[in-house]
């Protein structure tokens, strides 16, 4: 009997307590979104808006990992963007769209970051975070990131 409710806490602990270990995130896995015409009230108009599928919507505000070109975006090195294809390929032209591009706001007192030169491959770790409303910025977002290394 013990035995049985051992296992019986330990997959409640599994189902309604996950681990949130960070997770190693594809591009692919990012893609999945469909477009709607919505009415935006910042912008006083109608816009196409994302619909974010399942798999990125279980990604909202959880630690993740991802890798990319990076891109400088500010002057002070604390906002980037991150690519899934080099800047000279043009994130928004041929296949790329918009959710081959990610915001990244860098950790405070991350500064290594700041030393990474532009269309560097690289690997990153944060918290995900998806954009649904503010057109200020781009769809996905990654807060509090951390270099975890300059691949090539």
């Amino acid at each position: 009997m013990k035995t049985k409710t051992t296992f019986l806490v330990f997959l409640l602990s599994v189902i309604y307590f996950p681990v949130s270990a960070q997770q190693t995130v594809s591009w692919d896995r990012l893609k999945d979104v469909t477009w709607s015409q919505k009415y935006v009230a910042s912008l006083s108009g109608y816009y196409q808006m994302p619909d974010f599928g399942k798999q990125i919507e279980l990604l909202d505000n959880k630690p993740v990992i991802i890798q990319g070109f990076y891109v400088p975006v500010d002057v002070d090195g604390t906002i980037f963007a991150l690519s899934e294809t080099p800047s000279y390929m043009c994130f928004f032209c041929g296949v790329g769209g918009i959710e081959s591009v990610m915001e990244i706001f860098v950790k405070e007192g991350h500064r290594d970051l700041k030393r990474v030169r532009t269309d560097r491959y690289i690997q990153v770790k944060g918290i995900f975070s998806i954009n649904r409303d503010d057109p200020e910025h781009l769809m996905y977002l990654l807060k509090d990131a951390e270099l975890v290394k300059v691949i090539r």
